[in-house]
């Protein structure tokens, strides 16, 4: 009995560093990696990681007032330009239960420098999230 319980004492000393550097990502950290993820395939034009980011329903308005849908926005197979390609700082995520809500400033990485803000909602569908709506405008010059 005395062995048993030294051998649990043991067991307990080298498993809890593992255990306690082990962390549960939180909801927001989750969705702020799903939208980093969505913007490095969009400049890789990666239309696989695409298809699973955005939902099926996905609509969004482009920054010259259009309404864009997922089709719209996939990259046809193969293709080596067009998608998104910023720079991006100030993201920030606000959960609303299953809706979250990521809000970004970026930069285009092309030679126009262009300014951005963007505004993407996630939602939790069968235990995923998935991209369902955002929006892109361009930041005015003074």
């Amino acid at each position: 009995m005395r062995r048993l319980g030294l051998t649990a004492g043991i067991l307990i000393a080298v498993v809890s560093p593992f255990v306690a550097q082990t962390k549960i990502a939180t909801t927001e950290e989750v969705v702020l990696q799903l939208t980093r993820d969505w913007l490095v395939a969009e400049e890789r034009h990666d239309r696989a990681t695409l298809q699973k980011i955005l939902a099926d329903d996905f609509q969004a308005t482009g920054p010259r007032g259009n309404t864009l849908f997922k089709d719209d926005v996939l990259p046809e197979e193969g293709a080596q330009s067009g998608g998104l390609s910023i720079t991006t700082s100030e993201l920030k995520a606000r959960v609303f239960g299953d809706t979250v809500v990521v809000t970004a400033h970026g930069v285009q990485k092309s030679e126009e420098k262009r300014e951005l803000r963007f505004t993407v909602i996630f939602a939790k569908r069968n235990d995923r999230w998935q991209m369902v709506a955002g929006h892109l405008s361009g930041v005015p010059k003074e």
